[in-house]
């Protein structure tokens, strides 16, 4: 099990740049390699993951009508066969697919729901015979999250840092003019026990911790929405860190 999130920094953040988003292109990297995904919104914050997947592929998903207020109430078990009736299913490349259990879009129904999650960590690790299982649980630390952690085989967090590179496009001619700005974020994402990569190649920049510059990126392009050219760095970056966690896992 593959726990996502976000890092205790510098209160340094972009707009819709955050575990969640991460999460949701890690499982489509391993859907795209032929694995089965269970995508798990532990999101205690209500940052209304379900719906910003939605508005970036075009999908209709309403947490009241599928995810984890369903389970809820339905008092199911955390099993394979109950799970899979509470779940959206979200396009995916290849032979595999990616199961979204949603969280509420309300703070106090998320919080709820990740502490129903929390209770039943050990549950979550189960489904790993079924799934390919990533958490997410994005925003500040939260209670919950500490037991999801602790049951994770896998941990990834993410922080956005100042950046380093000057602007580029207009800023970098306005600069010409002696007119300042401060370089964009990076993102970073920090892996435990995550392989090396071979010295010279684009991934020895990711297992020293920085993904890529973000200032040309979409964190929507994360989300599932139509790539562009200028999202491919980051998308890729993201890829190549899903891959290799997902070897270091097999």
């Amino acid at each position: 099990m593959l726990a996502v999130r976000d890092a205790e920094g510098n209160g340094l953040t972009v707009p819709g740049l955050d575990a969640g988003a991460v999460s949701v292109s890690v499982a489509r990297c391993w859907a795209g390699t032929g694995r089965d995904v269970l995508l798990v919104d532990a999101d205690a914050h209500g940052t209304g993951l379900p719906a910003r997947i939605g508005a970036a592929a075009r999908l209709a998903l309403r947490p009241a009508q599928r995810g984890l207020p369903s389970l809820i109430a339905e008092r199911a078990s955390l099993e394979a066969e109950a799970v899979a009736g509470h779940c959206w299913l979200l396009p995916a490349a290849g032979g595999g697919s990616v199961h979204l259990l949603g969280a509420p879009a309300h703070p106090d129904g998320a919080r709820r729901a990740a502490n129903w999650l929390a209770d039943r960590s050990q549950g979550l690790t189960g489904l790993a015979d079924r799934w390919a299982v990533v958490v997410s649980m994005p925003g500040p630390a939260a209670p919950p999250y500490e037991p999801l952690l602790r049951a994770a085989s896998q941990r990834l967090a993410l922080a956005v840092v100042p950046g380093t590179a000057p602007p580029g496009g207009l800023r970098a001619v306005l600069s010409a003019f002696w007119l300042r700005f401060a370089p964009d974020p990076d993102m970073r994402l920090r892996a435990l026990d995550l392989p090396e990569a071979n010295p010279g190649t684009p991934a020895a920049e990711t297992s020293a911790s920085l993904i890529g510059g973000i200032k040309r990126a979409r964190p929507a392009a994360l989300l599932g929405a139509r790539s562009r050219r200028r999202d491919r760095v980051l998308l890729t970056a993201v890829a190549d860190v899903g891959e290799r966690l997902l070897g270091a896992g097999s």
